[in-house]
C-alpha cells in the first residue's frame, strides 16, 4: 500500500465527507487520477472513511483528482480533490 502525505489525506477526506453526507456509500465511490499520478498505480487506500477505490483515468491531468459515485442512483455523488482552474485562453 502506498503512503500518502497527512495533506493529502485530508484533502481526500474532506472531499469524502462532502458527498458521503448527502447519502454516498464509500463502497460505491471512486477516486480518478491521472495515470502519472503516484496514486495511479494502487488500487485503493485507506480513509477514516473505509477503503476508497482508486482508478486511473488518461484524461485527468496530473495534480487533479475527483470522486464520483458509481451509477447505481439517480443522483451521483462528485466532489473536487484538487479543482481544476481553468487557465487564461482556455475555453470551456
Amino acid at each position: 500500500m502506498i503512503r500518502i502525505s497527512d495533506k493529502a489525506q485530508m484533502m481526500i477526506e474532506n472531499a469524502l465527507y462532502r458527498v458521503i453526507r448527502y447519502g454516498s456509500r464509500i463502497k460505491h465511490l471512486k477516486m480518478v487520477v491521472s495515470p502519472s499520478s503516484p496514486l495511479g498505480v494502487t488500487k485503493e487506500i485507506q480513509t477514516k472513511f473505509g477503503p476508497l477505490r482508486i482508478e486511473s483515468d488518461p484524461f485527468v491531468p496530473l495534480g487533479k483528482s475527483y470522486i464520483i459515485e458509481d451509477p447505481w442512483r439517480k443522483r451521483r455523488g462528485f466532489a473536487w480533490v484538487s479543482e481544476y482552474k481553468q487557465g487564461k485562453g482556455e475555453k470551456s
